[in-house]
């Protein structure tokens, strides 16, 4: 079969010919139709992420969308390397049907952000209507998607930073911030809305943004607790800034922080990633949620490959 293999870490995949998988008694077997290119594919591809493929060659990405022997559509998700999702044919290790009338590129591009995004606000910030969610990175994908579902999940105000005003401006929040001002401007920013009340930050970049925001939400005036108190819930959902950052006890101490992070090791059971998938593919049929995309050819996946790098928009590959 055809696919977009990876020959080398650190290099961009070719297209070029690969074993069609066999797959096991747990898996389906689906015909690709579409899958988008990820920053997690990237950064896998690059070296720089947990899923890296150990043995190569390998096929690149995850998940996307298919169609099943029985003739199904199906959004599915891929987990045994060297199979990946950006090939004729995948293994598909769980999936879920598609809505008739949601075109095979928005299915494959949002899921990923889509639960990027819902993840944090529901299963770990437990997100309550009418409370207030700060959105650290809001002008990429993924941050995109969360102004989208905080409002579909209730929030009663939305504060988008991100990069630009021409791009925030775009995102239908109720307040932004730029991130390229100068770090006493963007402190002074944070210490602003941090005193009208932030519930719930979900967090894209972490680095130095996090530092700033974590220092304007210490307070030497905090008093009493006050009863049945959440706190202000800050998950960590990627690192786009930095790996790392300092954290002073200040920031712990003499704050109501809450620090939780959401990715792989705590997210739910595949049956509760299943109903989250199912109402996000049902959400974008309905115009609720939605993503920008670019559509490509598989073949041109050395091309895609470097588009992606440069978009902050999903590129997705056509297969079929």
């Amino acid at each position: 079969m055809q696919a977009a293999v990876l020959h080398r870490l650190g290099d961009t995949p070719r297209f070029d010919t690969f074993d069609d998988p066999d797959p096991f008694d747990h898996e389906t077997l689906v015909r690709v139709r579409a899958t988008a290119i990820s920053p997690v594919d990237l950064a896998a591809a690059a070296g720089r992420h947990h899923s890296m493929p150990l043995d190569l060659p390998a096929i690149c990405g995850t998940d996307g969308v298919g169609e099943t022997v029985d003739g199904v559509r199906v959004y599915f998700t891929v987990a045994r390397q060297p199979f990946g999702a950006m090939a004729e044919y995948a293994p598909a290790e769980w999936a879920v049907p598609v809505p008739d009338g949601l075109d095979d590129a928005a299915a494959a591009a949002i899921v990923r952000p889509a639960l990027a995004a819902w993840m944090p606000l529901t299963v770990q910030a437990d997100l309550e209507p009418g409370e207030t969610v700060l959105i650290l990175g809001a002008t990429g994908a993924a941050g995109r998607m969360a102004v989208q579902a905080a409002r579909l999940l209730g929030a009663g105000r939305i504060i988008a930073a991100g990069r630009g005003q021409d791009a925030l401006a775009t995102l239908g929040a109720d307040a932004t911030i730029d991130l390229r001002m100068p770090p006493a401007a963007l402190h002074q920013a944070f210490s602003a809305y941090a005193a009208e009340g932030i519930d719930v930050i979900v967090d894209f970049l972490w680095g130095d943004p996090v530092e700033l925001l974590m220092a304007a939400l210490v307070r030497s005036d905090l008093g009493p607790p006050i009863e049945d108190d959440r706190g202000i819930r800050l998950v960590s959902v990627e690192e786009q800034v930095s790996g790392s950052l300092t954290l002073p006890s200040a920031a712990l101490r003499d704050s109501r922080l809450r620090l939780m992070g959401s990715g792989p090791a705590n997210y739910p059971s595949f049956a509760h990633l299943e109903t989250f998938v199912g109402d996000i593919l049902l959400h974008a049929l309905e115009g609720d949620l939605s993503v920008e995309v670019e559509s490509m050819r598989m073949a041109d996946v050395t091309e895609a490959w470097g588009r992606a790098t440069l978009l902050e928009r999903p590129v997705v590959l056509m297969v079929a």
